[in-house]
């Protein structure tokens, strides 16, 4: 009995002891995953160095038309010194505080005025009020490479400079500026996939035109004179891109043209950007030659918005022009 006494105190004792042990074990789990020792760190704090992708002071660097770029931090107060760069920041969700606008809010297409906030005008595209942009405290101005060459200097000295070639610009440099305006201002991301969108646009726009290949041009028309936009220039070579031939054939963008020119390149269609209400063209219509044109016996001559196609150079300029056409000469 008393043996059976003991072996049974014996084993209890056994069972006392290795429920001890394995306590101790699964205390001892969380006291090492909370331990500094760097030679183990725990699987959670392992995935917080994730940011550090991104430099760790914030600069963004991009090409532009003069070099290498470097922005100290994500620009949060941005002047845009003409049209075609303010339609790029509102596809990118981006306000600027002061626009080069020439002093009439009117030439904004409706696209970009109906999302267009507040800002300040900086006065004319060519001679921009230089203390009113720097009163503004900008912290990124984006500016063309050759319409705001003479002004450079004093812009600089103000804020860091996004230079592009913009005023003689196509349209494959139009998407390539829209994506290092992007970059620049922290919306690399956003920018592509807007670009995205806007490629599948295109593309159905050229699925529904209709007489490839016929000759088309644009001009902007002012009371003394045509300048025709070849297939160098920013509407001219998107008129290509949707198919259609460009009939001048000229190694400059924007060509004078007289009307003897003009019947001499003969386009099949004609999309006027009047300037005024009264430009050279109602001088010409009363011109024999005027009725030689080919435009005008297929009742193919259109006025749109100069807003539109000239100088909202961006997406949302593009995808009106591309609209317009089809409602001319597409479906």
């Amino acid at each position: 009995m008393q043996l059976q006494t003991s072996r049974l105190v014996t084993l209890m004792l056994f069972l006392v002891i290795a429920l001890s042990l394995a306590a101790c074990g699964q205390t001892a789990a969380p006291s090492a995953q909370g331990s500094s020792t760097p030679a183990a760190p725990a699987p959670a704090p392992a995935a917080s160095p994730a940011p550090a992708a991104a430099p760790s002071d914030g600069k963004i660097t991009v090409e532009d038309a003069q070099g290498t770029v470097t922005l100290a931090k994500k620009p949060e107060r941005i002047v845009t010194m003409d049209f075609s760069f303010t339609d790029m920041l509102i596809t990118l969700g981006v306000q600027p505080v002061g626009i080069a606008d020439d002093g009439s809010p009117a030439l904004f297409m409706d696209a970009v005025k109906s999302q267009l906030k507040s800002y300040t005008s900086v006065g004319s595209r060519y001679e921009p009020n230089i203390e009113l942009i720097s009163s503004l405290k900008p912290d990124l101005i984006i500016v063309d490479i050759n319409k705001h060459k003479n002004a450079l200097p004093q812009l600089k000295a103000i804020a860091p400079l996004l230079v592009l070639n913009d005023f003689q610009a196509d349209y494959d440099q139009m998407l390539k500026n829209y994506i290092i305006t992007a970059k620049a201002v922290g919306k690399e991301e956003e920018g592509k996939k807007r670009l995205q969108e806007h490629q599948a646009k295109m593309e159905a726009a050229k699925k529904k035109i209709k007489n490839a290949n016929m000759t088309v041009l644009p001009a902007v028309v002012n009371p003394t004179g045509f300048f025709g936009h070849s297939d160098h220039s920013y509407s001219g070579s998107m008129l290509k891109m949707l198919g259609y031939t460009d009939p001048l054939k000229n190694d400059t963008a924007y060509p004078q043209m007289t009307l003897e020119q003009l019947v001499e390149t003969n386009p099949q269609a004609l999309f006027l950007m009047p300037t005024d209400k009264v430009t050279i063209v109602n001088q010409w219509e009363t011109n024999p030659l005027w009725k030689k044109l080919d435009a005008v016996n297929n009742n193919k001559v259109y006025t749109v918005e100069r807003r539109d196609w000239s100088l909202s150079r961006g997406m949302l300029g593009s995808e009106k022009i591309a609209e317009d056409i089809l409602k001319q000469l597409g479906e």
